[in-house]
């Protein structure tokens, strides 16, 4: 077998093992979305709307932590704080990303009435503007802060 052969085989063996690793990492967010994230989402669409809010800031620092470093997190903690506008913001924004996870949930919004069905939707919608406008005001922030 000639040695451009081989390396097409070797190329292609690796390609088989890299898809399974992606398949199974998938797997695993999808095992980790069922366990923990979508409970919680069956919970919040049972609050009042006071309670969810509570849920959302609560649960903020979970969601920003993904984009913050640590020491960016508690600045923006101390801001969802003192900054009543860049709270309001956070929370409708985190609004709208927990009504991503309910409209695409299939277990949660068959349960759910035509009325509150809608309104999922419409938040989820929403969910990058409202994402936009809590950066912009973050952003605006950070820079009076740096001042």
């Amino acid at each position: 077998m000639k040695l451009w052969k081989k390396i097409l085989i070797g190329i292609f063996v690796l390609m088989m093992i890299g898809l399974g690793i992606v398949v199974y990492g998938l797997s695993k967010v999808s095992d980790m979305y069922t366990e923990k994230i979508e409970p919680e989402m069956q919970r919040y669409v049972q609050m009042t709307t006071e309670e969810q809010d509570e849920f959302v800031i609560v649960h903020i620092g979970d969601l920003m932590g993904n984009f913050l470093k640590p020491d960016e997190l508690q600045s923006f903690q101390e801001l969802m704080t003192d900054d009543p506008e860049i709270r309001q913001a956070g929370i409708d924004w985190g609004r709208s990303a927990c009504a991503v996870f309910i409209r695409d949930s299939e277990n949660i919004s068959a349960e759910l009435s035509p009325e509150d069905k809608a309104k999922y939707i419409d938040e989820a919608e929403e969910y990058q503007q409202r994402f936009d406008r809590f950066h912009e005001l973050l952003q605006e922030a950070q820079v009076q802060s740096d001042n």
